[in-house]
């Protein structure tokens, strides 16, 4: 039973769709790199606020917690690839 005043967690699903649209949507990378060049001039409140908008725009609907999460596993899978890659470049040479 889901009970509504439970937070919702984050699915597999949730994290794979998240990843697919940061790596193959082009307007939202297009949006992010504008908002980043923003940053600057925007209270880190304001700054978010905006990121969580243009997700949800894109079908992402997540809060402040659960996109911290979020790229907290995209940071750690990008490690975990990146020392797997070093290990094979090892073997091979």
């Amino acid at each position: 039973m889901k009970w509504p005043w439970k937070k919702r967690t984050l699915s597999f699903e949730d994290a794979a769709k998240f990843n697919w649209e940061l790596d193959t949507n082009v307007e939202l990378r297009k949006n992010l790199d504008e908002l980043a060049k923003q940053y600057t001039n925007l209270s880190e409140k304001e700054y978010r606020r905006k990121l969580l908008l243009l997700f949800r725009e894109n079908g992402l609907v997540i809060d402040s917690k659960q996109l911290d999460m979020l790229l907290l596993l995209r940071h750690k899978t990008d490690q975990m690839l990146l020392r797997r890659e070093a290990d094979n470049d090892e073997k091979t040479m």
